[in-house]
């Protein structure tokens, strides 16, 4: 039976023991006539930890995760969360603002994704402009003299945000913000709000998963555009450690950025670049 190397473990297995490879990995999106590595080049031990390690880990916890929510040509089941580890959408304006939100997916929406936030308690910062500062009960402080002038100024200065009231009041009278013959009524983010539409901050995490994901799949294209033999050199042993095992190597760098590459024009608006490759040629 014929054997061949696999370009990331460095093994020589049978033929039984190699799989198809897809250069861009089948969870940023599935593309018509997408590239495949299929002529013996990635081993199935290895195929099988890139998709359960790393791909499966940010599949709903990642930018390209969110863009897939909103733009697969199949659209997800209803009420697949988006994961909170590597990618977090905080309210930037008015009364949404510091709300940390979760995006679940709903084919009912026009962007088939909803925002719900995350059970939180608001005490207002801003009468002007109508803005609060948001606490889970775990981590709200002890209310002080100046907010509670500005409290008492306000005509809402209390938003509850999804937590249950049987837990929420005693924590207010607990840290004083509530105190004896107290009026108590609580508004909702969605009571005061009268916009359909508000702005988020996205903040990412690129941690060594995301950037060995992004590794592989330029390594991937260059084994597709170049060649097994080619990558099977060991002037690539560095990142191929790294993308396989995760050894980081002083011989390595790495930069994440969602803009343009250079000036590779994009063929729709939905489309992205995962990266590209320095690589040495005819010694230079």
């Amino acid at each position: 039976m014929p054997k061949y190397k696999c370009i990331y473990c460095l093994q020589t297995k049978d033929e039984i023991e190699f799989n198809r490879e897809h250069v861009v990995p089948q969870m940023m999106g599935k593309y018509q006539n997408g590239f495949v590595l299929s002529d013996f080049q990635v081993c199935q031990e290895c195929n099988t930890y890139f998709s359960e390690q790393i791909e499966n880990n940010i599949a709903l916890d990642s930018y390209e995760a969110f863009l897939r929510m909103q733009y697969r040509d199949t659209p997800m089941s209803d009420g697949r969360k988006l994961n909170g580890n590597r990618i977090r959408l905080i309210g930037a304006e008015g009364i949404f603002k510091g709300i940390p939100f979760s995006v679940i997916t709903d084919k009912n929406s026009p962007y088939r994704v909803r925002f719900e936030s995350e059970p939180m308690v608001g005490i207002i910062n801003s009468i002007e402009k109508q803005e609060y500062d948001y606490y889970s009960l775990e981590n709200l402080p002890d209310a002080i003299e100046e907010v509670m002038k500005r409290m008492k100024e306000s005509t809402q200065p209390i938003i509850n945000s999804g937590i249950d009231r049987e837990l929420l009041e005693p924590a207010l009278i607990e840290k004083g913000y509530l105190v004896d013959h107290y009026t108590y009524s609580e508004g909702s983010v969605s009571d005061l709000c009268k916009e359909l539409e508000f702005m988020t901050v996205i903040n990412l995490k690129i941690d060594s998963i995301m950037r060995r994901l992004c590794a592989k799949t330029v390594f991937n294209y260059l084994c597709y555009s170049r060649g097994k033999e080619f990558v099977l050199d060991s002037t690539f042993d560095a990142i191929r450690d790294y993308i396989r095992y995760g050894n980081w190597s002083e011989q390595l760098w790495f930069r994440y950025s969602k803009r343009p590459v250079s000036t590779v024009e994009m063929p729709n608006d939905t489309a992205h670049v995962v990266g590209y490759m320095w690589f040495p040629e005819n010694g230079q």
